[in-house]
């Protein structure tokens, strides 16, 4: 017999976030929580992204607008010039309306904190560089222009990963900039390929070792920045409730289990295998999809103590005070086994089926890499290693084989 954890009605969940004395006084510009108050308005707005057109001068004359660079779920990216340095900068410009700017607010708190602590300057994670409240109501962050991000690099790319030389770099870095948010005492909790950009777009063109006859692009610098820290949080307790996105979502996350900054390190993993295949390892909508593509991936099972833990905590679950939040249901047997095909359709089970292992996508020459990849994606997050034995792994030691 199997067991469904399901809810009757859906609740939704305010994210977690640290409680840090405000930092106001360590921003370029200084926009006190007053002022946000009085400028935000306290209603949805009608039209909540920002109107702009290029020459638009921001900022009291300090920034003209050059091009959009993209739009997202909070606000949209604009290409400037800062017109007292000369510097080319990105503006996320966040939406109208007094949730947009709190949030716009507590994310430029959180890189404020993040550079002060990175003594050594490695810029592994994007600099913000000013703030502003644009009237009447929508809050600025300015960055540094970076090139483009590992998504779209590898849209670009003729359907291949990346070289291994060029991923080893990508991957070292990436754990270094975890291993020093996780120090910190960070955990951004939304990591995946378009949160990681390349520092220059430039490329080239070379034969791809791992696909004859194919030609594939080459970053001509490997540097990265880790963006969008929208919804880090300070990891001064354990939380429960969904975060990230679905395809580069931890078990723990997708079980409504207790999770920390190990759910990065799972992401992390996620990337690093995308970045050598060239494709996303899970692409499901489906949580029980998505759980079962994980067993089968992996090789392996969830342990019997977490789906008995998941299961157990649907079970007690009160509606009135459960802090499930909006996971998603999931069926496990009474064995505390998933419970997979179940009543999946044929659809979803054929998906499973076609799904190749880890282990046969990578060659044998790459055992190094395989044991990271591993180790990254353990499905029990306490067998999982942290980031900064990531970076310490033999895959960055080892001579590459390409």
């Amino acid at each position: 017999m199997s067991r469904k954890m399901q809810r009757s009605s859906s609740r939704s969940r305010s994210r977690p976030r640290g409680k840090e004395a405000s930092m106001a006084q360590q921003k370029q510009s200084h926009i006190a929580r007053s002022e946000l108050d009085s400028s935000c308005p306290r209603r949805p707005s009608a039209h909540p992204h920002f109107r702009w057109k290029k020459g638009m001068i921001l900022a009291r004359g300090r920034y003209e607008l050059r091009s959009r660079l993209g739009d997202g779920t909070f606000g949209r990216v604009l290409a400037a010039k800062d017109l007292q340095t000369g510097d080319f900068v990105a503006i996320k410009v966040g939406k109208a309306g007094d949730d947009f700017c709190e949030q716009a607010v507590e994310e430029a708190e959180m890189l404020q904190y993040i550079q002060r602590l990175d003594t050594h300057r490695k810029r592994l994670c994007v600099r913000l560089l000013d703030s502003f409240l644009e009237p009447p109501q929508h809050f600025c962050m300015v960055f540094e222009q970076l090139g483009i991000s590992l998504r779209d690099f590898l849209k670009r790319n003729n359907g291949c990963g990346l070289f291994l030389e060029d991923l080893r770099s990508i991957a070292h870095q990436l754990l270094q900039g975890l291993a020093g948010l996780h120090a910190a005492g960070v955990i951004h909790t939304d990591l995946k390929c378009r949160n990681v950009m390349l520092r220059d777009a430039a490329v080239r063109v070379a034969p791809h070792p791992r696909e004859p006859g194919k030609e594939a692009l080459r970053p001509m610098d490997c540097s990265i920045s880790i963006i969008d820290f929208g919804s880090a949080i300070k990891k001064d307790e354990a939380f429960r409730g969904r975060a990230g996105t679905r395809q580069f979502r931890s078990p723990e996350v997708a079980l409504g289990l207790l999770w920390d900054e190990k759910s990065d390190i799972w992401s992390a993993g996620c990337i690093i295998a995308m970045l050598y295949t060239g494709t996303r390892p899970f692409s499901v909508h489906d949580n029980q999809e998505h759980l079962a593509m994980m067993e089968r991936f992996l090789e392996d099972r969830f342990p019997q103590h977490m789906l008995r833990t998941a299961r157990q905590k649907w079970a007690d679950q009160d509606e009135a005070s459960s802090d499930l939040g909006d996971v998603e249901g999931f069926a496990v047997t009474d064995e505390n086994r998933l419970d997979w095909p179940g009543e999946a359709q044929p659809e979803a089970v054929r998906r499973v089926e076609d799904l190749r292992p880890l282990s046969a996508k990578v060659l044998p020459r790459h055992g190094a890499f395989l044991s990271l990849l591993q180790g990254l994606l353990q499905l029990d997050p306490q067998c999982r290693m942290d980031a900064a034995t990531g970076c310490n792994a033999s895959f960055f030691l080892s001579e590459v084989m390409e």
